[in-house]
């Protein structure tokens, strides 16, 4: 008996390849997960919000790869996943040169000031944006990526802010409330009739969604986490190398596999 020792199992490595991908999912959802509650309007009633997170997200091109330190520390890597899937229209947001900008459009001549009220800016927004309602809210998820080098457990990891507002026009407090109270200048400026971020943000990403109340329900916009023209760490942890890496932190049993050799004629076997 002959026994050929097989240091590849496919499947083996095709789970470590699912796994490390998985760990950083896990921790982006935990730290979203109030958030992304109700997030999937379009999820079947027999699938959490979780499983539904995972589900559009781990057989996407988006890839992360954590080591086992990495992933035991709750490491987490900032990524251009899909966070919520709805009807309404998406707001797109993309790099140009050092900002992101989005497809929300106020007047041109319309600028934001410190004095600038909720009321004046959802005026503008309502004016310029058809596809908006009086009442609709858009938040803003702003995710800052921290390097391994800046923590404490020299692992990378993400700290985040949501920011909402709602377009109101006809409350009291709508026409004395200063619209940048509580929404940061540098996520929310104007240019040239766009709205769009300040140069020189926090390294990380952002998404804005658009929701609305109907009836006993709430739409929402498609939306996935675009990454801000400085984010190095994505490209870094979703590379080839990284996947190696990662996948090889991972001890994986070496298989033996038993060999038989056949007998010779005569029924004598081969010693």
């Amino acid at each position: 008996m002959e026994t050929k020792t097989n240091s590849r199992n496919p499947r083996t490595e095709k789970q470590q390849a699912q796994w490390v991908q998985l760990t950083n999912l896990v921790t982006t959802y935990q730290m979203l997960s109030s958030f992304i509650r109700g997030a999937y309007s379009s999820k079947p009633k027999n699938l959490s919000d979780y499983n539904m997170f995972i589900k559009e997200n781990l057989s996407s091109r988006v890839k992360v790869y954590l080591d086992k330190t990495e992933a035991s520390r709750k490491g987490c890597i900032v990524a251009p996943y899909n966070i919520s899937e709805g009807k309404l229209p998406s707001i797109e947001t993309a790099v140009q040169g050092d900002v992101l900008r989005t497809s929300l459009r106020v007047p041109r001549s319309f600028q934001i000031t410190d004095e600038t009220t909720v009321e004046e800016v959802s005026l503008a927004l309502l004016w310029a944006n058809p596809q908006l309602q009086k009442e609709d809210q858009i938040s803003i998820l702003h995710l800052v990526q921290h390097a391994p080098s800046s923590s404490g457990e020299n692992v990378p990891y993400i700290t985040w802010k949501q920011y909402d507002f709602i377009l109101d026009t006809d409350s009291y407090s709508a026409s004395r409330f200063k619209f940048y109270k509580d929404v940061p200048k540098s996520l929310f400026r104007v240019n040239e009739g766009h709205i769009q971020t300040e140069a020189g943000i926090e390294m990380g990403g952002i998404a804005y969604v658009l929701s609305r109340e109907v009836g006993c329900k709430v739409q929402i916009s498609t939306q996935s986490i675009v990454l801000t023209p400085d984010n190095t760490i994505y490209k870094e942890y979703s590379c080839e190398e990284k996947k190696k890496e990662a996948a090889g932190s991972y001890s994986c049993k070496v298989v033996a596999k038993k060999k038989t050799v056949a007998p010779k004629k005569g029924g004598q076997s081969e010693k």
